[in-house]
């Protein structure tokens, strides 16, 4: 039973010392993990950083390009209104344009026909009327004269009439003069208008690519923070099971530890034990009560008490 109890101790300690050897492993890899998991909960710190700055930077840029697009949407509007007002002048001024086309004409009609001055007419009745009033004529000369004077007056009421119209043909002429800087000037406004809603685009445009390139490197970032972050959520389950693998060898090694006691306190027993059967060849009669104890109790019954 010795040679047995040997061999048994012998192997109990070469399991001790393999479950040493795996605690030391595993302590050993879950230093590795941990030190694996540091870095990559520092790399996601300062990755998730980054996107934070970032997403900071693109709110900005979209709070400025929603900004922008509001301003060209009001510029926008100006330019149809002022368009609206342009085209309504334009519309005014055509009229006004054939108006005067057609008083030009009528004046040239008229001056074809009246070419005696307004005050040279007058002179004229005035002579007539006083030649009728303080001379002496026949009814023939009188009748001729009051023919004159009747053709002088309806002269006179034609040059008046012409004037007339000459008045109207030059106000025309003023408000076509004037419709035609109202028109240039909302040109000029719709031009000006125009340039800076094209100088907006462009600066659209420049937001709308950065917009696009911080979206894509937000999008690789939170990518890489996945795999990162499911990296690290791998070490943790390793880490757990290690953990839980640590516990076993832990409870396994007790184990071998407290056979390895049982076994050198049954080794101490046999020997005792021995040592009584001796005793008892040699044919000595006087046993201890120790002595009989250990010679008729059960082995496991003495290893406990021993223990």
């Amino acid at each position: 039973m010795v040679a047995n109890a040997e061999n048994s101790e012998e192997k109990v300690l070469e399991l001790i010392e393999q479950v040493n050897n795996d605690i030391s492993k595993t302590i050993e890899k879950l230093k590795e993990l941990n030190n694996q998991r540091i870095i990559y909960i520092n790399e996601l710190k300062e990755l998730r950083d980054k996107r934070r700055k970032l997403i900071e930077e693109f709110n900005k840029i979209r709070v400025e390009h929603r900004s922008l697009t509001s301003q060209r949407r009001e510029l926008i509007e100006k330019v149809k209104e002022l368009k609206k007002q342009r085209d309504e002048k334009i519309a005014e001024l055509n009229d006004l344009l054939e108006l005067v086309k057609s008083k030009k004409n009528l004046l040239d009609s008229m001056n074809r026909e009246l070419r005696i001055p307004i005050s040279v007419i007058r002179q004229e009745i005035e002579k007539l009327e006083w030649d009728l009033q303080t001379s002496i004529h026949t009814p023939e000369e009188e009748a001729e004269i009051i023919k004159r004077i009747q053709r002088y007056e309806n002269l006179l009421q034609k040059a008046l009439q012409a004037r007339k119209e000459k008045n109207e043909y030059l106000e025309i002429r003023a408000m076509i003069i004037s419709l035609k800087i109202q028109i240039r000037e909302l040109r000029e406004n719709i031009r000006a208008l125009s340039e800076k809603i094209k100088s907006i685009d462009q600066k659209r445009a420049v937001l709308k690519e950065k917009i696009t390139q911080y979206s894509s490197e937000i999008d690789s970032l939170s990518k890489i923070i996945d795999e990162k972050q499911q990296m690290v959520n791998k070490i943790n389950e390793e880490q757990e099971a290690l953990r839980e693998k640590l516990n076993q060898l832990y409870a396994k090694r007790n184990d071998l530890n407290r056979e390895l006691e049982r076994i050198k306190h049954a080794k101490i027993i046999e020997s005792k034990k021995k040592i009584v059967e001796d005793k008892l060849k040699r044919g000595e009669k006087k046993l201890t009560m120790e002595d009989l104890i250990i010679l008729y109790s059960d082995l496991d019954e003495l290893i406990d008490e021993n223990k």
